[in-house]
């Protein structure tokens, strides 16, 4: 293939002339023929462009950066360290409930053991599907084992697509909302104030995110792939 990098210049060229995404990636169509960068690849640096990127230069590594690292946790696991030299990270990890990969696959234990409870119809049927986006706990093998091994269907979720996830478009808008403007000093503060979001959210809350789920997954096939903005399909 081409220059990757030559392409993204390009890329970054069409869009400071007013290029659509759609018209650049038909140029770079013309000017690199089979060699030339994918739509969506395309489509995912345009977006990129607009939202204020200037390097052209491809990131050190793909998937969603890590924000387990914060002054407070750094903190916890140090005073933790110095009170038990024996700690194994498994250990802190479930002290200080930082989410990867094998906190994810609890979650998960736990949401099937809610749903034989609370749906038994829907448990010995297996008529029930998970929905999680591409964060790196959700794709680690030992969760994809884990959601193999128990027959979980899974939905695709396609990458750069925040409009799909309904953490995304329903719930952390709520949590803003909320904590828009305050300053806390602990993580637990924000804990506190976290749940206190969570239990007032009320059943029609959740059916209306579960319909807007619906509505942006329709849309999102209707584009038959193609890139798009608001309600660039409708």
């Amino acid at each position: 293939m081409a220059d990757l990098r030559e392409q993204r210049v390009c890329i970054k060229f069409c869009f400071k002339l007013g290029k659509t995404a759609a018209e650049t990636h038909q140029m770079l169509k013309q000017a690199f023929g089979e060699n030339r960068l994918g739509q969506t690849r395309t489509y995912n640096w345009y977006k990129g462009f607009k939202n204020g990127r200037t390097l052209t230069d491809d990131d050190d590594r793909s998937g969603r950066p890590s924000t387990g690292k914060t002054p407070e946790n750094v903190a916890k696991v140090r005073d933790l360290i110095l009170q038990d030299h024996r700690l194994t990270i498994q250990h802190v990890q479930h002290t200080l409930k930082l989410v990867n990969k094998e906190f994810y696959r609890d979650v998960l234990r736990r949401l099937r053991e809610d749903m034989r409870r609370k749906h038994p119809e829907k448990w010995h049927t297996n008529d029930w599907v998970l929905h999680h986006d591409n964060a790196r706990p959700h794709t680690a093998y030992i969760v994809q084992e884990f959601l193999a091994t128990n027959k979980m269907a899974v939905v695709p979720h396609p990458p750069y697509s925040p409009d799909l996830a309904p953490c995304d478009f329903f719930l952390f808008p709520k949590m803003k909302i909320k904590l828009k403007g305050r300053r806390f000093d602990t993580v637990e503060e924000i804990q506190a104030e976290t749940q206190t979001v969570l239990n007032t959210l009320t059943k029609k809350d959740f059916q209306d995110a579960f319909e807007k789920w619906q509505k942006c997954w329709d849309r999102c096939m209707r584009s038959q792939g193609d890139y798009f903005e608001g309600d660039g399909a409708e």
